[in-house]
This record gives C-alpha cells, structure tokens and sequence, in this order.
C-alpha cells in the first residue's frame, strides 16, 4: 500500500497532469504512444510468424532504442543471443503464456535471451498488454521518488536496478503501478486507465512538471534566457541577448549560424513568463518577417504555449516559422549541454578556456 505522502503527491499532481495531457502536445505524444501499442502488440499477438523485418518493426517502436541509428544490430544481436531466430521466437512465446507466474517467465526468459535489459523488456510487455504489464526504466524510478515512493513492499526503490529487473521484484512494482491507476482514475477525464496511463504520469512527474524545482514554481525570464544562451553556445551558434532583428521588433535571445556566402542564419527566442499576449504575438511577427530569421521559438510554459498556439494559428507569416518550446525542456537541455561539454573537456577533446 502507498502511504499518505505519496497519495498526496499523486493526487496533487493528477489535475495538472490531466491538464497538460489534454492540450495538444500531450494529445500528440499520447496519440503516438498507442500507435506504438498497436503495433507492437499485434506484433507479439503472432511469435510464429516474426522474421527479420517484423523484429526490425518491433525495435523501430520502442522507446528504448529511439537513438539507435542502426536497428538491423539490434535485431543481429537478439537472433544471435538467442541461438537463432527459432528459439526467439519460442522464448518469445513462453514468455507471453500467461500460464505460467509472470515472475518466472520474466527470469527465465531474462536467463535465455540477451539484449534485452529491463527498459526495453518492460516497455515491450506493456504495449502488448498495458493492464498487465508496466515500464520499469530511469524515469520511472525518478518519478517514483519523487513522489515519495521509495519502497514497494520490502523493496527499496534506491537500490533496485534499472539495467535489469528480477521477475519477484517486477511483480511487486506492477502492483505498485495499479494502485497508482486507481489514484489517476477520472470519470469525466480518464475513467478506466491503464499501466502505459500510469507510465506517461510517471514521465510527466520525471520530465514536465518542475512545481518541486522552486520556491514558487515560477521561473525567472533571465535565467531561462541565459539557459537558451548556453544550449547555443554548446551547439556552436554565435548567441547574443536582447538582439533587435527588424524594425520595432527586439527579442530575448538569438542563435546565430554563418554559412559562407550565404550569410547569417537567425533562430530568435522569446521568454513568456506572463503578461501581454498580443504584445509577444506582435514582437514574434515582425522577427519572423526578417529574411535571415529561419525560426522563431516561444519559450513558455504549456498553458500559455496552447494559448499562442491558438492566437497564431490564422497568422501564415508566423505560423509557418513558429516553433514552441517548453521552459521545463529548455532547462532540462542545458543541463544536459553542461554535462556534455564537461565531460568532453574531461577527455581532452576540447581546448580548456
């Protein structure tokens, strides 16, 4: 059972998720979440029939390998782990009968099979049947922590692994994820949820929401500037701060790429923290006129992110170079920048300055 703090915390939470899961970013990442449910499940629904280009299907699909450039290794490496595609198939099938304890499906097929870590075993298992199954990854640990979820049962969350899972302690986590479900259940919003329903809470909780990151939960415009500044920098633009790019029109931040003799090519940043709507849509309009701007970015949180979106949608200048970028993203990417550049400093691929 959950214990008061971390029911609290979910139920906290649950508005603002719900909030954000309705506009139309959320939508979009939902939408595309049950296209890969879809898809894998009527994948695994035939383990007789996989073959090389329904594997490659299957890896295409999962989260866990979206960075991967060359899928056809990955599907290589199971065949061959596997001692052929014959006996993948089978420990496929063996670990989708349901009649046998999930616990010793998942150890046994964990012992038979390599490449298949606890990311991309869970997240497999709950496209193809999300009120079984749920994901087990980094994000979901985070998430659970900071809920205040350390312990499931006589599991403590810090030191369980997110490399590899055993099945005991998968079972125990799932029942964590159902009690979660039930916290999460709104008639009018999302009356039935499943375990990939708790799974994008759990992102949200991890990724999106930052209302633990500060006193107030508001941040400061300079410091988001700076932030864009350094992602910038990091990604070798020439930046500058309150740049006037046309007449009438001067933004918070601007990337800069010169390309021989085609000369500057501008990506303008505007930091919306509250205020004058039409003034932002007006500013972001002239920049975009600008035949050396390639992008115009609104940094904002996503309540008024959908606002812009709304106001901007009929103004063709705008709409057709307007991009959106959530503060929560811009931090969490200069974060990531920093640790980058330090740790390719550290290797001395790069001159100290």
């Amino acid at each position: 059972m959950l214990d008061g703090g971390a029911v609290s915390n979910i139920r906290r939470l649950k508005q603002k998720y719900l909030m954000y899961r309705a506009g139309r970013e959320g939508r979009e990442f939902e939408e595309s979440r049950r296209r890969r449910e879809e898809t894998v499940r009527r994948i695994l629904s035939e383990p007789e029939a996989l073959d090389r280009s329904r594997l490659l299907a299957l890896v295409s699909h999962l989260y866990s390998f979206e960075w991967w450039r060359r899928k056809e290794w990955v599907v290589d490496y199971w065949i061959e782990g596997a001692g052929g595609l014959d006996r993948l198939r089978e420990e496929l099938r063996k670990l989708l009968d349901p009649g046998k304890r999930l616990s010793e499906r998942v150890d046994a097929f964990s012992s038979s099979i390599k490449g298949f870590g606890a990311a991309t075993l869970t997240e497999m298992l709950t496209y193809y049947s999300p009120r079984e199954y749920g994901i087990w990854n980094k994000k979901v640990k985070k998430a659970l922590l900071k809920l205040g979820i350390s312990r499931v049962g006589g599991l403590d969350l810090n030191k369980l692994k997110t490399s590899n899972i055993r099945g005991e302690d998968y079972e125990a986590l799932i029942q964590c994820l159902k009690e979660i479900a039930e916290l999460l259940r709104d008639e009018a919003r999302l009356s039935n949820p499943d375990l990939l329903d708790v799974d994008y809470f759990l992102y949200y909780v991890a990724e999106v929401d930052n209302s633990n990151d500060g006193d107030d939960g508001v941040p400061d415009p300079d410091e988001v500037v700076k932030r864009i500044l350094s992602i910038g920098q990091g990604l070798g633009f020439d930046v500058g701060a309150e740049v006037p790019v046309a007449v009438g029109a001067r933004v918070d931040a601007v990337w800069v790429a010169r390309i021989g003799n085609l000369g500057e090519l501008r990506y303008v940043f505007e930091v919306h923290i509250k205020g004058s709507m039409d003034s932002l849509i007006l500013n972001l309009l002239r920049a975009a006129q600008d035949p050396t701007v390639q992008k115009v970015v609104a940094v904002a949180d996503e309540q008024e992110l959908e606002k812009m979106r709304k106001e901007a949608e009929h103004l063709s200048p705008l709409r057709d170079k307007l991009l959106y970028w959530r503060i929560e993203e811009v931090l969490r990417a200069s974060d990531l920048v920093e640790e980058l550049m330090t740790l390719v400093k550290r290797l001395g691929l790069t001159r100290h300055s």
